[in-house]
């Protein structure tokens, strides 16, 4: 009765994408862009967000949290008890929708803090002087890799106040199938870490949307969910795959088998055949795909309502253009002008925000479309 009530689940999430609309294949002409470094001198700043006052929000891997604002950068704080080690440390950073009345971020990040590695999400209140109060663990216990590795922790609220969190596999194979485990997650909860309504329900942890992912890099939601798919999230693949998906309800099919073979497909049909087809694929090899952002502004021309990636290993900015759910066009964008691209970010002022992640003397960078 369970594995009948989990197909259902399945079936009807794939069929969804079918009947995806955004974002659109472009029509209008593509503008030149223009790149402005606004921040220079930092150590990989892994996410970047726009608070209501245009000012930049900012977290680098070791620790740190800290703000730019007229081209000056304050340190906020070193949050308490951040494990950097490998690809693990403070990652993934979301600012309320009600942050004008609330003043509320929250941080995900790797920790010891327990004596076991894991990941958590944390709730804070930024004050006025730039301090930080009230601080809350809401979700605590994903699964972590000792060294780090496929840690994910990516950050995204929707417009209800919905906490959508992406989590990393931690490189175990039974973590990403595993109905109880939150890591190869997409996660779904309120403010205070409960579980959002419409996620999966039992077997599952109710917190638990998607399942079946290997290590979640990139958040894009849309203002409104569009024949119940939310928006898309991009993830690591093995040697091939790294894939966009549709952020739906489901099984995303990685199941790398004991002790952890990742020679098994990204989305595999063969013993999954319900689970959700990726809307974009890079193919063999790999490239290393990272933050996610939807373009969005006339002045963008044909970019508007397309997907944007920062890439990792191939040092550029990946756009792709959808159609019915599918990669229909996809370009490459500062091809090895920066190096390692982190994050991306849609700013509140209809500019891309992006950052470089080589280790050293890292930037945080603005994309406008010339006028």
């Amino acid at each position: 009765m369970m594995k009948k009530k989990i197909a259902a689940m399945l079936l009807a999430a794939a069929l969804a994408v079918s009947f995806s609309i955004h974002p659109v294949k472009a029509e209008a002409p593509l503008p030149e862009l223009k790149a402005e470094t606004l921040a220079i001198g930092l150590r990989n700043p892994w996410a970047v967000v726009q608070l209501p006052d245009l000012s930049l929000l900012f977290t680098q891997r070791r620790g740190s949290l800290s703000l730019l604002r007229d081209g000056e950068v304050t340190h906020i704080a070193d949050i308490e008890g951040v494990a950097a080690r490998g690809e693990g440390g403070l990652l993934g950073l979301a600012a309320d929708v009600g942050f004008a009345e609330n003043r509320w971020i929250y941080l995900a990040y790797n920790t010891l803090a327990t004596g076991s590695p894991e990941v958590r999400v944390a709730r804070f209140r930024l004050g006025e002087d730039l301090r930080l109060y009230d601080g809350m663990d809401i979700v605590t216990g994903i699964p972590a890799n000792p060294s780090g590795r496929h840690s994910g922790a990516q950050l995204q609220m929707a417009r209800d106040g919905i906490l959508f969190i992406g989590t990393g596999d931690a490189a175990d194979a039974r973590n990403p199938q595993d109905p109880r485990s939150l890591a190869g997650k997409v996660l779904r909860v309120t403010r205070d870490g409960g579980p959002a309504p419409g996620n999966l329900g039992d077997p599952f942890d109710p917190r638990i949307f998607s399942f079946g992912h290997r290590n979640v890099q990139g958040l894009a939601l849309f203002e409104e969910p569009v024949n119940g798919q939310y928006g898309y999230s991009a993830e690591h693949g093995p040697g091939r795959d790294d894939e966009m998906n549709p952020l739906l309800p489901g099984n995303f099919g990685w199941a790398p088998g004991l002790p952890y073979n990742e020679g098994v497909p990204m989305t595999d049909l063969a013993r999954f055949p319900d689970a959700i087809r990726q809307a974009w694929a890079s193919g063999n090899p790999t490239i290393a795909v990272s933050g996610l952002a939807l373009i969005q502004g006339e002045a963008w021309g044909g970019y508007n309502g397309a997907l944007v990636m920062g890439v990792l290993k191939d040092r550029q900015l990946r756009v792709v253009w959808l159609e019915n759910g599918q990669a229909a066009r996809q370009e490459t964008l500062f091809e090895g002008a920066f190096g390692r691209i982190r994050a991306a970010h849609m700013g509140r002022d209809n500019s891309l925000y992006i950052t470089t992640d080589n280790g050293s003397d890292d930037r945080i960078i603005r994309i406008q479309p010339g006028e």
